[in-house]
């Protein structure tokens, strides 16, 4: 009498789960009460079935049956507030297993365990994560964010951001592991005030929807002015069906602050926080600024025109050294534009002929020492706008301007040909050596190729196309060498084709057509994982 309802509702509420994971809409948040419903009408029934076995004096099957009927409903409850927050990886992992997430259970107790141990780190913990992640071959998605996970669990934030944006590369799918991937990713650039970020995730739907997310997600349209912002009502609902209520609470008070004309309004900022502290702003007027003083820096003269370009430039120069590794693409353009102005300027030019002269300097002094300051600035620049991963402003046509030009695309062009050769170098090596070579995990490839894709990326931002052009025949060489070995040798099939995919979408921008014609023949293979083979053909 009670098996078959419960059951059917159990059956439901998977249903309800699985419906929700691709909508985000009103019908999220109704998905999401039909799965509380289902639960707890699931829940009563099976114990109004454990208490009738009681009653018949079978208290061993109740109390079995009592278990198996309130723990799938309920793990995930436990899992959140009791497992994960008090670092208990093992039981994490338990009870992450018995919610049943597919077909793959395993795979999203994996990563709620790695959770739990990111929480509360701990070598047994860690010790015991590891061996089960290696136990399990060909790498996939799990994998991928549980290791994200370990890294977050010793402080490695960046590390964990990388991988676990990786995620969507592979093909490899699994619905609650993708789920608490795209959460963190969310609720990591929220609490750095990025709604931009979680903006563009949520619309690009790279990952699928959480309460939490979802949540987010209608906080950072807000901010992005999208038109399908959500209403106050819906975002209320979204809170309702969400986790940790009262911490996010003071979320939905959140509003942007009001745009004038057509300019989109941006999340508060500090200076805007002082502002409603009744902070007075610091005048941006400096009396001891030397560009106020013309004859501080430089020559002297009746005007001081060059002694202005000079202290200009140094002041810009000056103030985008003291960023402190994180200077603006504007600010760099600035201080280059500063810079070549400076350089070219006639009468900074004149003043140095002239000290040339009373110095009795040889001749092509005053040549060389610009080219010598241009050669130096140049140098401090390119290092600057590395550690930024910034490019070459548009328009840099100076002596600045084009040296730093020159050394950027040089040096970035020199590093990713070096790292593609490394990289194709070991598979080959590895393919020599057969069995006898060292055995490196799945993820240890992986980590590898996100590396060089990052760098490929960061790179051809910063270069532009024609340094694409430049860089994609090495990346494209040693990319479909490691790909054949990994799918061919190590049956790494998710790997293999996350990077066959990645080169044929450089191949189409940079129009080559004989990698195009091998990258549609590699993916069109069927790719084997643990939830189905997939077979994944980009359209033409």
């Amino acid at each position: 009498m009670y098996t078959l309802p419960y059951l059917i509702l159990a059956r439901l509420h998977r249903a309800a789960l699985d419906a929700r994971r691709g909508d985000r809409t009103w019908r999220f948040v109704g998905y999401s009460v039909l799965a509380g419903v289902t639960a707890g009408l699931a829940i009563t029934i099976g114990l109004a079935f454990a208490w009738e076995l009681l009653l018949l004096r079978l208290w061993p099957l109740a109390i079995v049956f009592g278990i198996v009927a309130v723990t799938p409903p309920v793990a995930t409850v436990v899992l959140r507030q009791v497992a994960v927050p008090s670092g208990r990886v093992k039981l994490a992992f338990v009870l992450a297993r018995v919610s049943r997430p597919g077909p793959d259970p395993e795979a999203f107790a994996l990563c709620a365990a790695a959770w739990a141990y990111a929480r509360r780190p701990s070598a047994a913990g860690e010790t015991w994560l590891l061996a089960r992640r290696d136990a399990r071959d060909p790498l996939g998605d799990a994998e991928v964010v549980m290791t994200a996970f370990l890294a977050l669990g010793h402080g490695n934030h960046d590390t964990a951001r990388t991988l676990l944006g990786s995620v969507a590369m592979l093909v490899e799918e699994h619905p609650a592991v993708r789920e608490l991937a795209g959460e963190w990713l969310a609720i990591d650039a929220a609490e750095r005030g990025e709604w931009a970020a979680v903006h563009e995730a949520g619309s690009a739907v790279r990952y699928p929807a959480s309460p939490l997310t979802l949540l987010l997600e209608g906080i950072a349209a807000r901010f992005a002015n999208a038109d399908a912002a959500p209403s106050d009502l819906e975002l209320l609902a979204r809170w309702l069906v969400a986790p940790h209520r009262r911490a996010t609470w003071p979320l939905l008070r959140l509003r942007p602050p009001v745009a004038s004309g057509s300019q989109r309004a941006t999340p508060p900022t500090a200076t805007d926080a002082a502002a409603t502290t009744g902070t007075d702003a610091t005048d941006s007027t400096d009396p001891t600024d030397p560009t106020d003083d013309p004859d501080a820096v430089g020559p002297t003269g009746t005007d001081g025109a060059a002694g202005a370009a000079l202290a200009r430039a140094i002041t810009e120069h000056l103030a985008l050294v003291a960023t402190a590794g994180s200077p603006t693409a504007a600010a760099l353009a600035t201080t280059v534009r500063a810079w070549d102005l400076a350089l070219a300027d006639g009468d900074v030019f004149a003043w140095l002929f002239e000290r040339a002269v009373y110095l009795d300097a040889p001749p092509g002094a005053v040549d060389r020492a610009l080219r010598e300051v241009a050669t130096s600035v140049a140098d401090e620049l390119a290092r600057t706008a590395d550690a930024a991963r910034l490019g070459t402003p548009a328009g840099a046509t100076g002596a600045v301007g084009s040296g730093l030009s020159r050394r950027l695309r040089h040096g970035r062009l020199d590093a990713l040909e070096a790292g593609f050769t490394r990289w194709k170098e070991r598979a080959e090596l590895h393919k020599r050596a057969g069995m006898s070579a060292p055995h490196r995990h799945g993820i240890d490839e992986w980590r590898e190729f996100v590396a060089l894709e990052t760098a490929y990326r960061d790179a051809c931002t910063a270069g532009g196309l024609d340094l694409r052009r430049l860089a994609f025949p090495r990346a494209f060489e040693a990319g479909n060498a490691v790909a054949v070995w990994l799918w061919n040798t190590l049956k790494q099939y998710a790997i293999s084709h996350a990077i066959s995919r990645w080169l044929l979408r450089e191949a189409l921008v940079v129009g080559d057509a004989q990698a195009i014609d091998l990258g549609y023949t590699n993916c069109a293979l069927k790719v084997h994982t643990r939830t189905g083979v997939v077979v994944d053909v980009p359209v033409r």
